[in-house]
């Protein structure tokens, strides 16, 4: 319309540098500690709130598509680690920020996941942040809640952030997630 920023049609892709992505995922994480997100999703407003923020620090001109496009490419990252970590053999080393397994083991999953092997030597450094962000966001009943479990008169926080914070603690007990600066001590 009366925008001059490129739409997503109209750029072939996105430079995001580490410095972009750290940004971005430390938004996210500040618009789920607001509520601003249900299930999987960030409500239009929280959208609205990253782009405008993250447009002004980095000076750039992107449209909503772009920023969702980009959490849409951390959610497939966070899922295959996830999904890595699950197989037999295969363990998280938090120094080097990466997926290991002894070359037995990758040699193997890799002959019938070939597109696995990206991830062989690949880090993650944020993925952490990413289990905060996209840790049980499908709706298995895992964490439902009935008003009778809800506590009203001290639950100054809201539900949300409740449970919220009760995933931060799991994820944190199970050695998955260390918190970053951003987040200080829960």
């Amino acid at each position: 319309m009366g925008s001059n920023a490129p739409s997503s049609s109209d750029r072939t892709r996105t430079n995001w540098t580490p410095t972009m992505e750290r940004f971005f995922i430390d938004l996210m994480l500040d618009q789920m500690h607001r509520g601003n997100r249900l299930g999987h999703t960030f409500n239009k407003q929280a959208w609205t709130d990253m782009l405008s923020i993250f447009n002004a620090k980095f000076g750039c001109k992107y449209d909503r598509d772009t920023l969702k496009s980009h959490s849409t490419n951390l959610w497939k990252q966070y899922n295959d680690m996830k999904n890595l970590l699950e197989q037999n053999g295969f363990s998280w080393d938090d120094t080097r920020k990466l997926v290991v397994a002894p070359p037995h083991v990758w040699n193997a999953y890799i002959k019938g996941q070939p597109d696995a092997q990206v991830y062989r030597n690949r880090t993650l450094t944020n993925f952490s942040d990413l289990c905060l962000i996209y840790a049980y966001t499908q709706a298995d009943g895992r964490y439902s809640r009935s008003s009778h479990d809800i506590d009203f008169d001290d639950d100054a926080l809201g539900v949300n952030f409740g449970v919220f914070l009760l995933l931060v603690r799991l994820c944190i007990s199970i050695g998955i997630v260390t918190l970053s600066p951003f987040w200080g001590s829960l």
